[in-house]
C-alpha cells in the first residue's frame, strides 16, 4: 500500500472517531511509538512524512480509539507487518475502569503496609533506573508544548525523597518528599491542582512556594504502577498563577495515560 494511500485512510478514521492527533498520539506512545507527538500531528494532517512502522503504529492506535468508539466500524489499514502487532493494547486492564486493586487493598492494611506494597509497586516499574528514557521525555516535552510557559516532569516519590525522571522546563528538581507537590498528587486517587500557589492555604506556606523557584501554578496527575499504587505524579508547573480548564485536566489526563501505558498496568 502507497504510504499517502495508507495516511489518508488512517486520517479518516480519526475524523469518524471524533479524536484529535493528539489522542492518537498518546495511544501510539503507550503501544512503544518514539515519534514526537509534532510528527504524529503531521503525520495524520497529511504535513509531514512517517517511516513505515511509524506509520503502522499509528495506524494502530487510530484502531485503538475506533473499538472504543460505539459504532465506528472502519478501521486505519496496516501498510507492511508490524513489528508491534503481538503488543498488548494500552489501557486495557483496570485503569480503564477507574479502580484498582490498591484501591481496594489499601482501607484494608496498616499504613506501613500499605506504603511497602507502594514502594514495591515503584521498584517493579523500573522507572527509577530509567533517568533520559527517550519516550517519557518524549511525554514530558509534550507537556510542555500543551502547556505554554509551564516545565513539565514525570516525578516519582520514593520513601523519603521526589525523584525526577524526566523535567522539561526549569522547574523541577529532586527534593524532600515532604515538601514536594507531587507527595499530595500521589496521596490521592484526584489530581491534584494548584493555580495560584501565593493563594492556596494548601500550599501558600511550602518553602517550594515562598523560596525559589516560587511555584505559582501546579497540575499534576498521578501515575500507578503494578497493583495501582499511585508511585508518582505527571505535573505540569509555573512560576506564574495560571487557569486550569476541563479541557486541561483531560490533556493532562491523556499525557499520564501514556506513562501508563509504557508501564504496561
Amino acid at each position: 500500500m502507497k504510504a499517502v494511500t495508507q495516511q489518508w485512510l488512517t486520517q479518516q478514521v480519526l475524523a469518524d472517531v471524533g479524536a484529535d492527533p493528539f489522542e492518537a498520539w498518546v495511544v501510539y506512545v503507550g503501544l512503544g511509538g518514539t515519534a514526537d507527538g509534532v510528527v504524529v500531528d503531521g503525520y495524520l494532517n497529511g504535513l509531514l512524512p512517517a517511516r513505515a512502522e511509524d506509520r503502522d503504529l499509528i495506524a494502530r492506535a487510530v484502531n485503538v480509539l475506533a473499538e472504543e468508539t460505539p459504532g465506528t466500524g472502519t478501521r486505519a489499514p496496516s501498510g507492511v507487518q508490524s513489528a508491534w502487532a503481538d503488543r498488548e493494547e494500552p489501557f486495557a486492564s483496570w485503569s480503564t475502569y477507574g479502580i484498582s486493586p490498591a484501591d481496594l487493598i489499601a482501607p484494608l492494611v496498616s499504613a506501613r503496609r500499605a506504603e511497602l506494597l507502594r514502594l514495591e509497586s515503584l521498584e517493579r516499574t523500573g522507572l527509577l533506573r530509567c533517568v533520559g528514557e527517550d519516550q517519557v521525555d518524549a511525554i514530558t516535552a509534550e507537556a510542555a508544548r500543551r502547556f505554554p510557559g509551564c516545565s513539565s516532569s514525570l516525578a516519582l516519590i520514593t520513601r523519603d525523597r521526589q525523584v525526577i525522571t524526566s523535567i522539561s522546563g526549569t522547574i523541577g528538581t529532586d527534593g524532600p518528599r515532604g515538601t514536594s507537590f507531587c507527595h499530595r498528587t500521589v496521596g490521592d486517587a484526584q489530581p491534584f491542582v494548584v493555580t495560584d500557589a501565593a493563594l492556596d492555604p494548601r500550599v501558600s506556606s511550602n518553602p517550594l512556594v515562598t523560596g525559589g523557584p516560587r511555584i505559582r501554578f501546579y497540575a499534576g496527575y498521578p501515575v500507578r504502577g503494578p497493583g495501582g499504587w499511585r508511585i508518582g505524579s505527571l505535573c505540569v508547573m509555573s512560576d506564574e498563577p495560571r487557569g486550569f480548564s476541563p479541557a486541561d485536566a483531560r490533556t493532562l489526563e491523556l499525557l499520564a495515560a501514556s506513562v501508563q501505558g509504557l508501564i504496561g498496568v
